[in-house]
């Protein structure tokens, strides 16, 4: 019989998402729970655009973040250009793209479009760190955006095809933007995940009302006719599960596992977020749409399964994707 001190916790292989991976039971219900939460987001983010103007939203949701984030705000000397430029990325011009972007797509395609930050990713670390990278991250990089682009140009849908594909657009926009922000989150480097969610709501909110004040129109009185609950419902998910949360239980399981372990799982964040999206906004799941999303996750999962165990900048974008290092595997 097993001591109560020697017993060991249960352990789970989870071979559909990273081959050879063992994870503790405590470790996958903290995966689980956290690729349920961001996929389901994106139903959120769909439901509560359709209720207020989007830039609006996002500036509410940027202004709950900073305020719940305040304590851990710190002035760092030197380093507050290339924060504000970082918080820019991340808090606000990724926003202004992202949500109106699913104000046109659908919830699924703008759930499919947001993987490209990783072939952004490789390609900015590339471009900008002298990074090598061999055909297979190269073949990974043009099956992921030749994925999305077959969703965005697929007319079948007529004029809604057009405007999906103008927000599948604007989606992959943001995951460019973002992308562009992780490569500045390494020059600035030496902050805390939830410093930099601090900062990125500090900056974001302002700017994002800003912006809404200019480009869009009668935001009270939408918010006056909208519905209640899921308005509240929605930006307090957004703040709160989404950001908060979210970025708590992933910096906790980084610390805990290998990132080699915990990347691959981003896919299935996509396949929740396409899921939810089709069971609950009836969406349309159509052979196009299939094969595309095919593409795009086949894509990126060649590029993270060929990229180093390195740990993802701080106030990365809601999936487990690290920004590609220069001793990345050809």
């Amino acid at each position: 019989m097993i001591a109560p001190t020697e017993r060991r916790k249960p352990r789970f292989a989870v071979s559909t998402l990273n081959p050879g991976v063992d994870l503790a039971a405590r470790e996958l219900i903290v995966l689980l729970t956290l690729c349920v939460c961001w996929g389901f987001h994106f139903v959120v983010v769909k439901t509560a655009v359709g209720e207020m103007p989007p830039t609006f939203y996002a500036a509410i949701r940027m202004a709950v973040v900073a305020i719940v984030l305040s304590p851990f705000l710190r002035w760092r000397p030197g380093k507050m250009k290339m924060l504000f430029l970082a918080a820019l990325c991340f808090g606000c011009i990724n926003y202004l793209l992202l949500l109106n972007g699913v104000k046109l797509a659908t919830a699924s395609s703008s759930a499919i479009a947001n993987q490209l930050y990783v072939p952004f990713a490789t390609v900015l670390s590339v471009l900008f760190l002298q990074e090598k990278i061999g055909w297979r991250r190269i073949a990974g990089v043009s099956l992921a955006f030749a994925g999305v682009a077959l969703i965005a140009l697929n007319r079948d849908q007529g004029a809604a095809g057009v405007q999906i594909g103008v927000g599948v657009g604007l989606v992959a926009g943001a995951a460019l933007v973002e992308a562009t922000g992780s490569i500045l989150v390494k020059k600035a480097s030496g902050f805390k995940p939830w410093e930099l969610l601090a900062w990125f709501g500090l900056v974001g909110a302002p700017v994002l009302m800003a912006a809404s004040a200019i480009f869009e129109r009668d935001q009270m009185s939408a918010l006056a006719g909208a519905d209640k609950k899921i308005v509240i419902g929605a930006v307090l998910y957004s703040a709160l599960v989404a950001s908060v949360f979210g970025h708590t239980a992933y910096y906790w399981l980084i610390q805990r596992r290998p990132v080699s372990e915990i990347a691959p799982s981003s896919l299935l964040t996509t396949m929740f977020g396409v899921a939810f999206s089709v069971a609950l906004l009836d969406e349309p799941f159509t052979i196009v749409f299939f094969i595309g999303g095919l593409m795009t996750l086949a894509g990126v999962g060649i590029v993270v399964l060929r990229t180093p165990a390195a740990a993802p900048e701080p106030g990365a974008p809601e999936s487990f994707i690290p920004a590609p290092e220069e001793e990345a595997k050809p």
